[in-house]
């Protein structure tokens, strides 16, 4: 495999189409730090199958497409495609990402899967992990890696990768199909405990069924007793009602009497609650009365206690407000005193402030005066160091002027003898453009033969969808006719036992009918040996015949007739003899002559023996028996053989046309594959006349590139050389008077002098200044204190004269509130007394209304005894009604029970054994002599139900079961057999795999060693290394070891070397795998940052000579001048606009024989 071509869009930073063309030998790509050159490795990586969102350098895949910057847009999709060459044809792989839909692969325009991209590129010794692709730190993870995973060098050296994959897949089907296997042996167990299972339930069917016989006539035995005893209590139920209604009267006229004693009493019982209540009135409302007047009285005498306490409040308030008062008129002397005394220390202040004013000002202007002076003599000092400066500058100027236009007149004459001829170049651009038109011309062809064989493909492939389509329409209903003709073949396998069902056939629509008007005898056989079979009877002439029924089935019919005869002239629906639906044995024959089937129940009289069903299945008898749904599982067995045998026969058609969707298929893909083969033929034409073009266009570029260039040198020599003479002469003139200028130069001692002088008399004047300021600072600071405590003490004086003012005020409403207070305490002065004489005649008047209330209490509750014992002869008199009447009614409800009880025994008899009770003895065939108590014959008919539900729960289709059961264990066998076969066969290949990958892996160890060896040797200028197999004796198993000693040390592992040792001996590794089996690509991202000058000589020397001996195309990622002069052609990776790269090419080789050629 040739990798030829990595085309980017919209990965990562590389936003536009980008073609990064790998061509044979070494390709270097360059550029400033975080330009995007890394992202070329992380793409080839992605389309050869990378999955590691951590190794493209992002938290999720989709981090690789553009995520857009400040002026683009985010893309929605990323593509990255490698064009190949593989056994002499151009493969074509693409991996496609969008958002929120996740990566596709396609090679030659066909989807894939990632593991078939990954093969590919495993089976060619590379791939996402290849040691090939030596990324940045690539080199220092090999040194630290551990022996076993340094083994996957080797692998790779032995092209063992692709074999890795095949022994992973192999052990993954050996471990599902030991899985399967394991499964299938549980199912067969299981299926083996099923069937054991199974003979037992088939054991307990026919034990069920014998017992339900014998409860069947137990439970007429039982239902037969049971309506005997309930005659029998009827009787006696009655005539003991007839008791219970004459002491029923007897007891309701002494209940009625007692009523009437109850009536007096509770008329004298409410007269006497009528006068109690008045008189209780009257005592509550002098109580309350009085409670009124000695609530007041307290609240008077509780008056007059806070007026004297407020009294006594107002003389100690009056007393505090003098002494505020006095206080005040101290504190306002005192603050008169000290007012005086800070005005006159604030006139003083004043008056001294503008002699200090006056004295700052003169010290202020004779230290300007300095200042300016000093300004003056140092503007005369910088002036004359200035002049002197710019004199030496000038002369230094004009002197480097003067050589640099000697030299660059030598320069000029020289580079004008060596320009070249143009000739060879315009006789190159001439064939080129040749070349150009012959490659267009050939582009152009191939495209019209590309554009029609696509057109070919996409047709076919439309009609490839299609078929397939079919196809898979045909074969799914094939399938699904397969797959239910097989389950109704199984659903409708005979069991073991002799069945009438397995004798019968109905006609479509009639199944139903059919399992309704047999029933459960459809269950029983035609075996003559069984205990109850189908002997069959002969259909007699006086049989009764069916009423309404046509001769022919209603199909035979034209729909006209269906229309216009739904029934006879009486009006009922015409029906139609079952028998002609059916396909029975002779046994059968008088009973289906009985039958007739109608669309609905028309209420038609039967005679005896005579049944109606209709085709949903309802069931009339002649004796009045009447189902709604009978026979469902029958019936449902008799659908499934009639669908069975509709499915066997539209089976060959369903085969014919999956075996003609198959064949149009083969036909498509046949057209297919022509139009493939032309289009990639077509693809492969254009490829080579684009790539002739493209040649001829960059050859054309050139030549003209060089033809304008050597134009151009030659007028830009001759200018130059014009202009320096020129500049020459100009600079000569600029030296001379340069010189003279810096004769002229005055002598500036003096001047330092007179700056000296100056600057110490402008510091005396500065001090004089600052000491000015500090005085007049100092007084004035002092009257504002001053003034700030003359305010205070204004503010103070405010203060007192207020709070005096207050004080007056507070006093002079005292004297007014006191004087309140005695008024309110006179007033009420005799009040307490007023009140204590009504209070003491309401008191007698109170005792007297409660010594009347309480006496008439008294002849209350004397009525009220008496009412309670006329109630209580009340309700003794109708406890004792109500008791006879509760007999009476029980009489009568058992009477009426036992006759209800007898009636539903009855209706119980005709249910359940079609007949009534009386004759239950007759129709079950037991003596009613013999018949028990109702206990005793329940108990009988309960020991047989227990005895059946001892049995647990009973599968009455266990026969069927069975039978399919081991049917399908037969299928279950010999697929056992067929996952033992694939299991050896899948351990057999794995150990086959095993087998060739060490004799591989041997061998490329013995190579690579070798190699390792030279290639030590080489890269240290002498020395000797060696690899080692250690850790374990398999080789698919060790580890790798490198041993190293490099010249002038001893032999040591590589973890003991120094840090450019490590590297040097890791990248002769890595050659030696390359050496080994080498790659289709070798992709090195600067790995030659840690390598000094003499060692990067020595590395680009041995990839030179890796070029030669190998077919490895190589991609090098540096930053070093001299592995990139070393470089046949390099790319740059640029960021002109922020956060999108660009790729630029210069095909170094190409330069160096244009320049030969100069």
């Amino acid at each position: 495999m040739q990798i030829k071509r990595l085309r980017l869009s919209g990965f990562k930073s590389f936003v536009d189409a980008a073609d990064l063309r790998i061509e044979p030998g070494l390709t270097g790509v360059v550029g400033p730090n975080g330009c995007g050159k890394s992202n070329l490795l992380e793409a080839l990586r992605w389309t050869m199958g990378e999955n590691s969102p951590k190794s493209m350098r992002g938290a999720g895949m989709e981090d690789v497409i553009f995520a857009g910057t400040a002026t683009r847009p985010a893309r929605d999709f990323a593509e990255v495609s490698i064009l190949a060459e593989l056994d002499g044809e151009e493969k074509e792989v693409v991996r496609r990402i969008e958002r929120g839909a996740g990566s596709a692969y396609r090679i030659d325009g066909r989807d894939v899967r990632a593991k078939d991209v990954a093969l590919l590129f495993a089976d060619a010794a590379t791939g996402a992990h290849s040691p090939a692709l030596v990324s940045q730190g690539r080199i220092s993870a090999v040194i630290a890696a551990k022996p076993a995973e340094r083994r996957a060098m080797l692998e790779e050296a032995a092209g063992i990768a692709g074999l890795h994959v095949r022994r992973k897949d192999a052990e993954q089907k050996l471990r599902a199909t030991e899985a399967n296997l394991e499964r299938l042996d549980e199912v067969i167990a299981d299926q083996e405990a099923r069937a054991a299972a199974l003979r037992r339930q088939a054991r307990q069917a026919e034990r069920y069924r014998a017992l339900s016989t014998q409860i069947r006539v137990a439970e007429a035995r039982l239902i037969f007793s049971r309506w005997r005893e309930a005659a029998e209590a009827a009787d006696a139920a009655k005539a003991e009602a007839a008791a219970a209604e004459t002491r029923v009267n007897a007891a309701a006229e002494a209940q009625r009497a007692a009523g009437a004693y109850q009536t007096q009493a509770t008329e004298a019982l409410a007269e006497a609650r009528a006068a109690a209540l008045t008189a209780r009135d009257r005592a509550t409302e002098a109580a309350h009365k009085l409670a009124t007047l000695n609530t007041e009285k307290a609240g008077v005498e509780r008056r007059l206690a806070e007026l004297a306490e407020a009294a006594e409040r107002i003389v100690a308030d009056r007393d505090r407000e003098g002494q505020l008062a006095n206080d005040a008129a101290e504190a306002l002397t005192r603050l008169a005193d000290e007012g005086k005394a800070l005005e006159a220390e604030i006139a003083a202040v004043a008056a001294e402030l503008p002699a200090l004013g006056q004295a700052q000002g003169e010290a202020e202007r004779l230290a300007r005066d300095a200042e300016v002076a000093l300004a003056q003599a140092l503007a005369r000092q910088a002036s004359e160091a200035a002049e002197a400066r710019v004199a030496h500058a000038a002369l230094a100027a004009a002197r480097t002027r003067a050589d640099r236009a000697e030299r660059e007149a030598r320069n000029a004459a020289d580079a004008l003898a060596a320009l070249p001829d143009a000739a060879p170049l315009e006789a190159t651009r001439s064939g080129a453009e040749q070349t150009l038109a012959a490659s267009e011309a050939e582009a152009e062809q191939a495209r019209g033969d590309l554009a029609r064989a696509e057109s070919d493909e996409k047709a076919a492939l439309a009609a490839r969808d299609e078929a397939q389509g079919r196809r898979a329409a045909a074969r799914a209903e094939l399938a699904a006719l397969e797959s239910e003709a097989a389950t109704l073949a199984r659903a409708t396998q005979r069991s073991g036992r002799d069945r009438l069902l397995d004798h019968v056939r109905a006609a479509p629509g009639y199944e139903r009918a059919l399992a309704a008007a047999l029933g459960d005898d459809l269950e029983i056989g035609l075996d003559a040996g069984a205990e109850a079979h189908w002997a069959g009877a002969d259909i007699l002439p006086d049989d009764p015949a069916l009423s309404s029924v046509r001769a022919e089935p209603v199909e035979a019919l034209p729909s006209s007739a269906k229309k216009d005869s739904p029934s006879t002239s009486s009006g009922r629906t015409e029906g139609v003899a079952l028998a002609l639906h059916v396909t029975a044995p002779v046994q059968l024959a008088r009973r289906l002559a009985q039958v007739v089937v109608v669309p609905e129940d028309d209420g038609r009289p039967l005679a005896v023996g005579q049944r109606l069903v209709t085709r949903t299945g309802q069931l009339r008898r002649w004796d009045g028996f009447v189902a709604k749904s009978g026979g469902a599982a029958a019936a449902e067995r008799l659908e499934r053989l009639n669908r069975l045998a509709a499915i066997e026969a539209a089976l060959p058609d369903a085969r014919a046309g999956v075996e003609a969707a198959d064949n149009a298929l083969a036909e498509i893909e046949t057209r297919i594959a022509a139009a493939r083969t032309a289009a990639g033929t077509a693809r492969t034409a254009l490829t080579r006349a684009e790539a002739a073009a493209r040649e001829a266009r960059q050859n054309i570029d050139r030549a003209v590139t060089q033809i304008e260039r050597l134009a151009g040198q030659r007028t830009d020599l001759t200018a130059r050389a014009t202009h320096t003479a020129t500049e020459r002469d100009a600079a000569a003139t600029e030296v001379a008077t340069a010189e003279a200028a810096i004769v002229a130069l005055p002598d500036t001692s003096a001047t330092a002098g007179e700056v000296a002088t100056l600057q110490r008399e402008a510091e005396a004047r500065r001090a004089a200044v600052v000491q000015a300021r500090a005085d007049r600072a100092s007084r004035e600071r002092a009257g504002a204190a001053a003034r700030e405590r003359l305010a205070a003490s204004q503010a103070e004086t405010k203060s007192w004269k207020s709070r005096a003012g207050d004080a007056a005020r507070r006093i002079a409403d005292m004297a007014k509130r006191e004087s309140e207070i005695a008024r309110d305490r006179e007033a009420l002065a005799g009040r307490p007394a007023a009140l204590e004489a009504d209070i003491a005649a309401l008191a007698a008047r109170h005792d007297s209304e409660r010594s009347a209330a309480d006496a008439l209490a008294a002849t209350e509750r004397e009525a009220e005894a008496a009412l309670r014992r006329c109630e209580e002869a009340a309700r003794i008199a109708g406890e004792a009604l109500a008791a006879t009447r509760e007999a009476r009614a029980g009489a009568l409800a058992r009477a009426e029970n036992q006759e209800q009880r007898r009636v539903e025994l009855g209706q119980l008899s005709g249910e359940r054994f079609e007949c009534p009770a009386p004759v239950l003895p007759t129709k079950a065939g037991f003596d009613s002599a013999t018949v028990r108590a109702p206990q005793e014959e329940s108990a009988a008919h309960d020991k047989l139900t227990l005895d059946r539900e001892r049995l647990g729960p009973v599968n009455l289709v266990a026969e069927q079961e069975l039978a399919e059961l081991e049917a399908g264990a037969v299928g279950n066998a010999a697929e056992r057999e067929e996952l033992g076969l694939a299991v050896n066969q899948l351990r057999g290949s794995i150990g086959t795999l095993n087998r060739e990958g060490r004799q591989r892996l041997l061998a490329a160890f013995a190579a690579v060693n070798g190699h390792f060896q030279r290639l030590f040797t080489t890269l240290f200028n002498g020395g000797q290394a060696h690899l080692e197999l250690v850790d374990s004796d398999d080789p698919l198993e060790a580890g790798l070891e490198i041993m190293a000693q490099p010249p002038g040390k001893r032999l040591q592992s590589l973890t003991l070397l120094s840090g450019g040792e490590q590297a040097l001996t890791a990248m002769a590794l890595i050659f030696a795998v390359f050496l080994t089996n080498p790659a289709p690509i070798c992709v090195l991202d600067e790995v030659d940052a840690p390598l000094d000058d003499a060692n990067i000589e020595r590395f680009c020397d041995l990839l030179d000579r890796m070029t030669r001996e190998t077919q490895t195309r190589y991609l090098i990622v540096t930053h070093n001048a001299v592995t990139m002069s070393r470089m046949h052609r390099l790319f740059g990776v640029t960021m002109i606009e922020r956060g999108v790269s660009r790729l630029v090419s210069v095909d170094l080789q190409g330069a160096e024989t244009l320049l030969a050629a100069e």
